[in-house]
């Protein structure tokens, strides 16, 4: 640890962080509300439009935004991009409340989501990162992830709650519209609480393509294509999770309420004690529990109980990831003086490219050779992520390991 990170604290205020969380957990429900569109479309009986088609131009802003937003938050600073973000993902959701009356807002809407949840997904954990003591960040980015999970998979079920109670959708997406502007206050509030700390001096974010290929050409572009790899499990088994179902005589909701609330009480439960296992051990535990999971998925010929078990396991198993390796991969950036928050930066973009490139190659998988194809190259990709630890901690789990 540099002498730098020395100074920095090992705990952030709550009068900060609960904020902060706040504007989380609401910015990440209204980012899962996108997985209301197929219903609300079809509540509306709109026709010639897609959720799809919605989503798709979201996905450009998504990417675009996401290479930018490091020139935003040098120019504005983190926080001040953040909250700009909030606002702007509250327009998006009053476009979508607005379909029933001007149809080219849904995909206008589109833009504004997928633009403004890229902003602040990318920087919400540089305010961490860089605030924070390299052994206490696994803990914070833990609880993080866990606000924007509870978020996203809350999102849904009480949308439909709400749609069924008062028989409209759009006014689902007007409650999100306030509380996005609420979580614009937050993260005003969280600004102003932070802005004469001493610790918040912030080096260059600016992503270029030069500091990108720097960090991907380093050791730490190993946790880069680690968390591409596990995205991409993710996303497979999300997206096709009805096929999987299906071809079981599952219900798809099973999963998604399982995977949700293990995935958010094990964040929120080991946030406090998962930086104190050594980072390459926690990754293999991980990514083990992974592998399992795609086993337990593979055996399944139909069975609850197992189904939930095997759900249970990917929770446990991919629920850490994220946080874990990106830990790893600034910590590891800082001790090789490397740019802390551009690296921060490209591990997020990574995740991008596996979440939103991988449905690609499954479909074709599911499609041309059924469901358990696709899981075999996830079971693939998974043992490729042990190599690449190994390369990264060659023998960590054999011997002591230095810390996180």
């Amino acid at each position: 640890m540099n002498q730098a990170s020395e100074q920095l604290p090992e705990t952030m205020r709550v009068a900060v962080l609960a904020p902060f969380l706040i504007a989380s957990v609401v910015l990440a429900a209204a980012y899962g509300s996108s997985f209301l569109l197929p219903d609300y479309l079809l509540a509306i009986k709109l026709t010639g439009i897609s959720a799809g088609s919605i989503m798709s131009a979201g996905m450009v802003a998504t990417i675009v935004c996401a290479s930018t937003a490091g020139w935003f938050a040098q120019r504005y600073g983190v926080v001040q991009t953040a909250s700009q973000a909030a606002f702007m993902m509250a327009a998006a959701m009053l476009c979508l409340a607005a379909v029933p009356l001007a149809t080219p807002l849904a995909y206008l809407g589109g833009m504004l989501l997928g633009a403004s949840w890229s902003v602040y997904f990318i920087l919400a954990p540089l305010q961490l990162i860089h605030y924070l003591r390299p052994a206490a960040r696994i803990k914070y980015l833990t609880l993080l992830s866990g606000s924007q999970m509870a978020g996203l998979g809350l999102a849904a079920p009480i949308g439909h709650l709400v749609a069924q109670s008062t028989g409209s959708f759009s006014l689902v997406y007007v409650g999100l519209a306030i509380c996005c502007a609420i979580a614009t206050a937050c993260l005003d509030l969280t600004r102003r609480r932070m802005r004469d700390d001493p610790h918040m001096a912030m080096k260059s974010v600016v992503l270029t393509p030069a500091s990108a290929l720097t960090i991907m050409r380093a050791k730490t572009g190993i946790p880069i294509v680690m968390i591409a790899l596990a995205a991409c499990v993710f996303t497979g088994l999300s997206t096709y999770q009805s096929a999987y179902a299906s071809s079981r005589g599952l219900r798809p909701e099973t999963f998604f309420v399982t995977f949700t609330a293990v995935a958010v009480l094990l964040r929120f439960s080991i946030a406090a004690f998962v930086n104190k296992i050594p980072v390459a051990r926690l990754a293999l535990g991980l990514i083990l529990l992974t592998l399992v999971s795609l086993a337990l998925y593979v055996a399944n010929s139909g069975n609850y109980g197992l189904y939930i078990g095997s759900t249970a396991a990917f929770a446990l198993g991919y629920g850490l990831s994220y946080a874990t390796l990106n830990a790893m991969a600034v910590n590891l950036a800082e001790r090789m003086e490397l740019p802390v928050a551009i690296t921060s930066q490209v591990f997020t973009i990574g995740y991008f490219v596996g979440l939103l490139g991988f449905p690609y190659f499954a479909e074709m998988l599911v499609s041309h050779h059924g469901v358990d194809a696709m899981l075999y190259a996830m079971g693939l990709l998974m043992v490729l992520n042990i190599a690449l630890l190994g390369v990264m901690y060659p023998r960590a789990w054999m011997r002591p390991v230095a810390p996180n």
